[in-house]
Parts: C-alpha cells; sequence; structure tokens
C-alpha cells in the first residue's frame, strides 16, 4: 500500500462500494455527535508496545496482527471451541510460554491419519491461509498473529505475550478438499494472574491508546443476522481518511463469546476498495450470534497509515 495518506470522504469511492457506503454514511454522521457519553474501554491489555505500530505495515516488532476477521466451524459457527473436528485436530507444540519475552506459538494441524496437513485452501479476501490469534481467557488482549508453515509442517507465529494466565489459541482454516474449520487449544504463560473485568456493555472508547475514538452502535440479537456500524473520530470531529484492510474492507470485527470463548464471524459490509480509496467516519458490519449472552468485539482499522485497535462489550437485545 501506497504510505501516503489520502484526505477524501466517502463520496470519492468508486463502483458498487460508494453506492453501499453513500446511505450509512449519513446515519453515522448522525450518531457520530453523540458518540463518546459511554466511556472508554476497561482493562484492556496493550498487545505492542507504544510506537511499534508501522505505518503501511499490519505487524508492530511482535509480528502481533490486530485483531480480524474471525470464521466459524463447519458444524455450529461457533469457531475456536473445540480441538478436533471433522478428522482434523490442532496441536500446540508447546503449551507453556513465556511472559513479556519473544517467544513463537508453534502448532500442527493433523488430519485422522495423524500426519500434518500440508495443503490448504487460501481465502480470495487476501487475509492469510491460516487465520491465528490468541485471546487470554479473561477475554482481554486478542491478538491476530502471523503464522507460516515450515517444512516440517508445523505453523509458527511470533508473539510477545501482554499477560500471565491461560491463553486461547485460535486456527481457522480450510484444508484443501475438507471444510472450513475453527479450532482451540489452551496455551499457559505461568506467573501471577488477576482477572480483568468489563462493565456488561462498552460502546466506545479510544483506540489502541491514539488519539481517535470509536463509537459502536447496533443491537446483537440472537439466532438472527445483527447489524453494527463502528464510527470513528477524533476530537468530535468525523475521520474520514480510513484506510482498506485486507480483502478492501475498512475495518475488520471479531465476536467472541464470553464464557466459552467461541469466535464468530463479522462480516464488513464494504468489501473490493482498493489501495486508494478512502471512507469514513462510519464502517458497517453484519454478524449472526446463535444464543443470548454477553460478546466481546475487537475492531482494528487502518487511519493515516496507522492500524489502530479497540474492544467493545456488548449483550444480546434484551427479551430477543
Amino acid at each position: 500500500m501506497d504510505d501516503e495518506t489520502e484526505e477524501v470522504g466517502m463520496g470519492r469511492i468508486a463502483g458498487s462500494a460508494a453506492a453501499r457506503l453513500a446511505g450509512f454514511g449519513a446515519a453515522s454522521v448522525l450518531v457520530f455527535t453523540a458518540a463518546w457519553t459511554a466511556g472508554g474501554a476497561v482493562g484492556t491489555l496493550s498487545a505492542i508496545p507504544a510506537g511499534d505500530s508501522v505505518a503501511g505495515d499490519e505487524r508492530g516488532d511482535d509480528g502481533v496482527l490486530a485483531a480480524g476477521l474471525a470464521t466459524g466451524d463447519a458444524t455450529t459457527g461457533a469457531g475456536g471451541v473445540l480441538t478436533t473436528a471433522a478428522g482434523y485436530t490442532l496441536t500446540p507444540v508447546g503449551i507453556v510460554l513465556p511472559w513479556r519475552e519473544p517467544t513463537e506459538v508453534a502448532f500442527t494441524v493433523t488430519g485422522s491419519d495423524g500426519a500434518p496437513v500440508t495443503r490448504f485452501d487460501t481465502p480470495s479476501d487476501g487475509s492469510g491461509v491460516m487465520d491465528v490469534a490468541v485471546l487470554r481467557r479473561d477475554v482481554a488482549g486478542y491478538m491476530r498473529l502471523r503464522a507460516t508453515q515450515g517444512p516440517d509442517g508445523v505453523w509458527r507465529a511470533p508473539v510477545r505475550f501482554p499477560g500471565q494466565g491461560v491463553w486461547r489459541l485460535y486456527a481457522g482454516f480450510t484444508p484443501t478438499g475438507g471444510p472450513h474449520l475453527d479450532l482451540g487449544a489452551d496455551l499457559h504463560v505461568p506467573g501471577t494472574y488477576g482477572a480483568f473485568t468489563f462493565p456488561s456493555e462498552n460502546r466506545a472508547g479510544l483506540c489502541g491508546g491514539s488519539d481517535q475514538q470509536v463509537r459502536l452502535d447496533g443491537a446483537l440479537v440472537p439466532g438472527g443476522e445483527s447489524r453494527l456500524f463502528a464510527t470513528v473520530g477524533r476530537d468530535g470531529t468525523p475521520v474520514t481518511d480510513l484506510e482498506p484492510v485486507d480483502g478492501g474492507a475498512f475495518g475488520r470485527m471479531t465476536a467472541v463469546r464470553q464464557g466459552d470463548l467461541a469466535r464468530f464471524p463479522v462480516r464488513p459490509e464494504i468489501t473490493g476498495a482498493a489501495a486508494a480509496d478512502r471512507s469514513g467516519p462510519g464502517v458497517a458490519f453484519a454478524v449472526s450470534v446463535p444464543a443470548p449472552g454477553s460478546y466481546r468485539l475487537f475492531l482494528d482499522y487502518r487511519s493515516g497509515g496507522v492500524l489502530r485497535s479497540c474492544e467493545f462489550t456488548l449483550p444480546t437485545a434484551p427479551g430477543s
């Protein structure tokens, strides 16, 4: 991506993306002015130290990506709950990892014959063959990782764990000739563990310690598709220089259910934007959650060449 930031609004986006953005743009500006009264994120773990973000790149020095698009397994849509499904097993090479030190998560995906799987389908959205992330068991510190497979069939992803405790490893993939799966396994970072607590509902906050704020509107309705709208601002002014991330979307979001840590697909409604396109202040998403409960939502987007991350907490709609 070109490092030069273009300060243009939604009307400059070409083709079908512009048509779909137009309706949402008007609504997002209306909600923007009252967006920040709900307060900031509580108990956020800092995945990457300040200053490590790289303009035009989605990684810090740790190789850590912000929250991305999660996908469900082939049977229930609840990703990361099972370690084995459809004959495939996620197996970490090591489950005890250090705190605050550069390390790597290593794992294999084996088939029913016990041998590592080496052939995977490549998704069309450019998000990578393996959708790998970690999340602490108190639903804090979601980090999407960049994993590469070696000739031995082992996937490895650099990481630096910002907190001690038990972490859930997620791996979403489609083996060639097989179903799409999202498997999970536990990792352990030894030390004194104090769990974060989160408000029952948190819709607004600063993003990654930056000067930008995001407001999340919409309701989670279990058993059907829900629409969510993220509106980005800076000091009360709409931000209109949002840049495309993977697949030409202007933001990526992951939903995780508190309790069992199941993650669910959150689909951006605008995709296919060119690298030079800019949008804002709103990004629209669609998500389906199967049951009532409390969900943590992790958003990443790029503005001014910097990838920014936010965390939210939403309960499902009352009476739904």
